[in-house]
């Protein structure tokens, strides 16, 4: 768990900086007022759409919610910075993440301590924030292939929801 100067520190962040933060209007996970719901009514109305046209929909789903644990700080960098986000803004993050350390307990013996180089720390107020722009590209990177479900012009190819 972070500490509360860290949260406040994040919420800081946060209020300050998150127009560089933004995600894909198919993300639904993690956004105020859109939910579990707003992605199951989403997708349903897109197979209602095709079906109803008597198309054949083919729908794919795929579990990402342990990659969380799997986020490369540097890739999660990169990224950032492709959304060019002030360079003082991104060195406070690089020193907040290289700071993240580890210890494993296992009865009475602990190990080492040990930096973590692919994690997004949980309990973190920016964890799920950080997800949404690592997430982001790989969303923008289909709308960009031209595949996927398009209703009016619109591309619903993918449906993102977080926990």
């Amino acid at each position: 768990m972070s500490s509360h100067i860290s949260k406040l520190l994040e919420m800081c962040i946060l209020d300050t900086y998150s127009v560089y933060f933004t995600k894909s209007e198919l993300q639904m996970g993690f956004k105020k007022k859109i939910g579990y719901a707003h992605a199951l009514y989403t997708v349903r109305s897109v197979v209602d759409y095709f079906t109803s046209g008597d198309s054949v929909v083919n729908l794919c789903a795929l579990d990402i919610s342990k990659e969380f644990d799997k986020v490369n700080h540097y890739v999660l960098f990169m990224k950032l910075m492709e959304g060019k986000i002030p360079v003082s803004l991104l060195y406070v993050l690089v020193h907040w993440h290289s700071l993240s350390t580890a210890v494993v307990k296992w009865q009475s013996v602990c190990s080492y301590v040990f930096q973590l180089h692919s994690v997004v720390r949980q309990g973190d107020v920016l964890y799920a924030v950080l997800f949404g722009v690592y997430v982001n590209s790989f969303i923008d990177a289909l709308i960009r292939s031209g595949l996927g479900c398009h209703v009016a012009g619109v591309h619903v190819g993918c449906i993102v929801k977080s926990k």
